[in-house]
C-alpha cells in the first residue's frame, strides 16, 4: 500500500469500523487510519473484482487482516491463496504481492505496513484492476 504522511491519516486515539464504514460509504474505499514514520494502518472496502495491482516493497512488510468478505493473493509467483474473515497474512519485505477482493460480498481488511517510508513500493503486473 502507498505511503501515508502521518498528518494525511487520521490518528484518532479511539474508533470504529461502524464509524469508519458510515464515512465511507459503498466500497470501493480506502481510510488512513494511522500513519507514524514507523508504520501505517489503512482499512480497506473493495467490492468483488477489484484489487491492488501486483508489486512489493523494498523496505517494508505488509500484513492483513481481514475482517468481512474474501480476498485472492498470490505471493511472488506461487499458487493463488484463498483468505476470509479472520485470516492473517503476510509479506515481508521483497515480495511480491497481487491481491483481489473475490466472493459476493465486499472485501473489509485491515493493512500494516512497516517502516512507513516513501518510495517504497515498485509496481509489477497484476491480476485485476486497482480500486486506487
Amino acid at each position: 500500500m502507498p505511503y501515508v504522511a502521518p498528518e494525511d491519516a487520521n490518528n484518532k486515539l479511539i474508533d470504529s469500523l461502524a464509524k469508519i464504514k458510515a464515512r465511507n460509504g459503498p466500497p470501493p474505499w480506502r481510510e488512513r487510519i494511522l500513519a507514524t514514520e514507523r508504520f501505517r494502518m489503512l482499512i480497506h472496502c473493495w467490492p468483488p473484482g477489484f484489487g491492488h495491482p501486483k508489486h512489493y516493497h523494498p523496505r517494508a512488510d505488509e500484513i492483513w487482516y481481514v475482517l468481512e468478505g474474501q480476498v485472492k493473493v498470490i505471493f511472488d509467483d506461487g499458487p493463488a491463496g484463498v483468505a476470509g474473515p479472520g485470516s492473517v497474512l503476510f509479506t515481508k519485505k521483497g515480495t511480491a504481492h497481487d491481491i483481489v477482493a473475490i466472493g459476493k460480498d465486499p472485501l473489509v481488511m485491515i493493512v500494516f505496513v512497516t517502516p512507513n517510508e516513501p518510495d517504497d513500493e515498485v509496481s509489477l503486473k497484476s491480476q485485476a484492476p486497482s480500486a486506487f
